[in-house]
């Protein structure tokens, strides 16, 4: 089913992730305090997170102060909250939690596949829960390459304890990235 929806997901992405970009200075005026995941699901605590009718725009794993590494760049503050959002825009349309528990992901063409450092060229497709993630990485030359992203990021589930709540977000990303 979500093979045959994948167009319809990829128009809701991109009109969202517009819209995102557009309001992101509006967003951090709707900023409640509520317990939420931190650091990129690594513990929960209280900070600023979106009310749950702007969910879509939220990210689940991090509050808007965003993740260690983002937080280490930017101290918290209101254009701190909007650099994320713009960072993540739409972060949460399309997002499906899989159970890699009852559904083991299934691997075709080479998982070690990647672009920039030590870059791999290739293919890689995963299917898992229903979902599937495509990879394709083609180097164009002059240190860069095309790198295709399509469906939903489950290529962690490869290796990834299996759980019951992974979380799948959802990917139409065809770019050029470096390839060393």
């Amino acid at each position: 089913m979500n093979y045959i929806l994948y167009p319809f997901y990829v128009v809701l992405d991109l009109v969202m992730t517009l819209i995102a970009y557009v309001i992101a200075p509006i967003l951090p005026i709707f900023t409640v305090q509520k317990l939420w995941w931190c650091d990129n699901h690594s513990y929960q605590a209280v900070g600023p997170v979106l009310p749950s009718w702007l969910n879509w725009f939220m990210t689940p794993d991090n509050t808007l102060d965003g993740d260690a590494t983002f937080q280490s760049l930017n101290s918290p503050s209101y254009w701190s909250k909007v650099k994320w959002l713009w960072r993540n825009p739409a972060y949460s349309v399309c997002l499906k939690y899989i159970n890699i528990i009852e559904n083991k992901p299934v691997l075709h063409g080479n998982d070690n596949i990647k672009d920039n450092d030590n870059a791999v060229a290739g293919w890689c497709f995963v299917q898992c829960a229903g979902l599937f993630q495509f990879v394709w990485i083609i180097p164009i030359g002059f240190s860069r390459c095309f790198y295709l992203n399509l469906g939903w990021n489950i290529r962690g589930t490869l290796h990834t304890p299996p759980t019951e709540s992974y979380q799948a977000t959802f990917a139409f990303s065809p770019r050029i990235s470096g390839f060393k």
